[in-house]
């Protein structure tokens, strides 16, 4: 969760530049910085960099590079934890870590800390990334889901813990701190508390993974459970003979005499066509469905795969194979309710059913 851009004048309540007058005899006085950066940070005095010997750091920046990177791995190692709830908007980030690219984490820690820094009143810091509306939408494709203000809450809680974690305990350090963070909750919270994460990003999101299926590629790691999904559907359905989705099986024709003659094109098709259309209605923002509209595709006038128009009662069926895949690969039922809900919509329950 990138903390971006504001201007720096409004950040400017942590510390002021102070002059003490002199008489007319007097040479001119030194400015004097009091801003929170110099006074309760450790300022501009120069130390060596534990992160990378043989360099130089600011203490007041090494300060805030410290809590920073310890916000992010209180985040990063919290599986099933107080801050759980948060590592969905990490998913880039994490899964990047997994794989050892840890380019983004590098980068998150350094903006953020440079954020914080022009913020309290360094002089040779200056913030230059996304702003804060940005930063926290859609249009990052870093940013995996809209946070609510419980969320942005748990956030500053884990700022808190970054800082324990570093030996900053001080009220007079941590309440400014979290009056900074409060100052820029507005832009950043864009979803109103009660409102789910989309399901997209609640199975994975954007964050890239290892593809099990494909060696050496990467695939979405909300993609990933639902081709899963998918493929455990199809393939109970086209094992099932004489069980309970036999009367499936027919419209299956071309597809299992395709697969029965050892050719998997059409099956490798039609579960990508079907993963993509629950991505992209559950919440991607990278993947599209550019097949037939649900219509023509269930149209055996239109769509030369389709051996015969859907019954309702067939279709109910099919949701039941869509249940069973799920199972079959540990979908918490919460969210194969949510499944559901989508597969029975009224629009699309009307456009697939045609008989």
């Amino acid at each position: 969760m990138k903390l971006k851009n504001l201007s720096f004048s409004k950040l400017w309540v942590l510390g002021v530049f102070v002059f003490f007058a002199c008489g007319e005899d007097d040479p001119t006085p030194p400015m004097m910085d009091t801003s929170f950066y110099a006074t309760q940070l450790g300022g501009e005095t120069m130390v060596p960099d534990p992160d990378n010997p043989g360099q130089m750091v600011e203490q007041g920046f090494l300060n805030l590079r410290t809590v920073v990177t310890n916000t992010v791995l209180e985040i990063a190692t919290n599986e099933g934890g107080t801050y759980n709830d948060l590592q969905p908007y990490f998913s880039v980030l994490l899964n990047e870590v997994g794989r050892n690219e840890l380019s983004g984490f590098t980068t998150l820690v350094q903006d953020f800390t440079i954020f914080l820094a022009e913020a309290t009143g360094a002089q040779n810091f200056k913030y230059t990334g996304l702003n804060m509306a940005e930063a926290h939408n859609s249009t990052n494709p870093r940013m995996n889901g809209l946070i609510n203000d419980a969320d942005y809450d748990l956030f500053i809680q884990a700022v808190v813990a970054g800082a324990a974690e570093a030996g900053i305990t001080s009220p007079e350090v941590l309440g400014p701190v979290g009056d900074l963070l409060e100052s820029v909750r507005e832009p950043i919270v864009q979803r109103p508390d009660g409102e789910n994460l989309d399901l997209y990003t609640r199975l994975g999101g954007s964050g890239l993974v290892e593809d099990p299926d494909n060696p050496g590629t990467l695939i979405e790691a909300g993609y990933l459970p639902l081709r899963a999904v998918v493929t455990s559907t199809v393939l109970v359905i086209a094992t099932n003979e004489g069980g309970k989705y036999d009367d499936l099986q027919p419209y299956f024709t071309v597809l299992l005499n395709e697969v029965g003659a050892g050719d998997t094109s059409g099956f490798t098709t039609l579960v990508g066509g079907f993963s993509d259309f629950l991505a992209a209605n559950i919440g991607s923002t990278n993947i599209e469905y550019n097949g037939l509209n649900m219509r023509d595709a269930h149209d055996p006038t239109v769509n030369s795969r389709m051996t015969g128009l859907i019954t309702a009662e067939d279709y109910d069926l099919f949701v039941q194979a869509v249940v069973e895949g799920a199972l079959e690969n540990n979908v918490p039922e919460s969210i194969i309710g949510e499944f559901g809900a989508l597969l029975n919509s009224e629009g699309l329950r009307d456009a697939i059913i045609q008989a």
